[in-house]
């Protein structure tokens, strides 16, 4: 089995491959105060849970844009399988080629969602993450990383409103009314995310189209596609393991 981690600001996505079928996926919370072992612990649990607690583990791969988890993470699965580790980032193969004045700082987890997006979607295409951040990465009609676009997740927006503006209501994300002629401050700000969100999605695409050249294929991803997606008006496909996916790709590509 294949163990593959992103490592997020907020969660750590684990992804169990046996070649290319996906056997489980799950999650954890990120947080650098624990150590591996505790982490170690956690990931057994899971294993348990999603009954691969027998499955031999034959190699691990990750990427991270939080660098403090990235040790933690390394000991903790060294303690459970013993395996070298694979860390995305430089001296790993990906075989894509990235435009970027400095590719030593573009997120290793928009590089594996880049690697499976140039692998099986018509080009040229755009990955647009719905996370933390939200991030748009571009591959051109060669298949290159020819550029990206980072903007403020909604959550992130939504709590920094409601810090600077005090009268606001602490609002949770959810369905928005029909119209966007909100008639309460709370429908106005589902409206105002959501909405917004989508509304800054499809005019970001139509941006991208005119440097790419021609319309691209989308591809979606990260926990708040569900919310957004109905509201798009850009054609857009929803691929919730893309990054664990090209995470998998990468291994593959590094085994001798």
């Amino acid at each position: 089995m294949l163990i593959t981690l992103d490592i997020g600001n907020s969660h750590v996505a684990i992804g169990g491959f046996h070649g290319d079928d996906i056997l489980f996926v799950a999650s954890m919370a990120t947080d650098d105060r624990q150590t591996g072992e505790q982490y170690a612990c956690t990931l057994r649990s899971i294993f348990a849970l999603h009954g691969m607690e027998q499955q031999p583990i034959e190699g691990v791969v990750l990427s991270s844009v939080v660098p403090a988890m990235i040790p933690i993470l390394q000991r903790a699965v060294g303690l459970l399988s013993g395996c070298r580790v694979l860390t995305v980032g430089a001296g790993v193969k990906t075989g894509l080629n990235i435009k970027s004045d400095q590719p030593r700082t573009l997120g290793t987890d928009r590089v594996a969602a880049a690697v499976w997006a140039s692998h099986t979607a018509s080009l040229p295409c755009v990955v647009v993450d719905l996370g933390t951040a939200i991030t748009f990465t571009a591959l051109d009609a060669k298949g290159t990383l020819a550029g990206s676009a980072i903007a403020p997740g909604m959550y992130i927006a939504l709590r920094a409103m409601g810090h600077a503006a005090a009268q606001l209501p602490e609002v949770r994300l959810d369905t928005p009314p029909k119209s966007v002629l909100g008639r309460t401050t709370v429908d106005a700000i589902q409206i105002g995310s959501i909405y917004g969100t989508a509304s800054m999605i499809d005019g970001m695409i139509a941006r991208f189209a005119d440097e790419l050249g021609a319309v691209p294929e989308v591809l979606l991803s990260g926990s708040a596609v569900p919310l957004v997606q109905p509201y798009l008006r850009t054609k857009a496909r929803w691929e919730p393991e893309l990054v664990l996916r090209g995470l998998a790709l990468i291994w593959r590509r590094n085994q001798r």
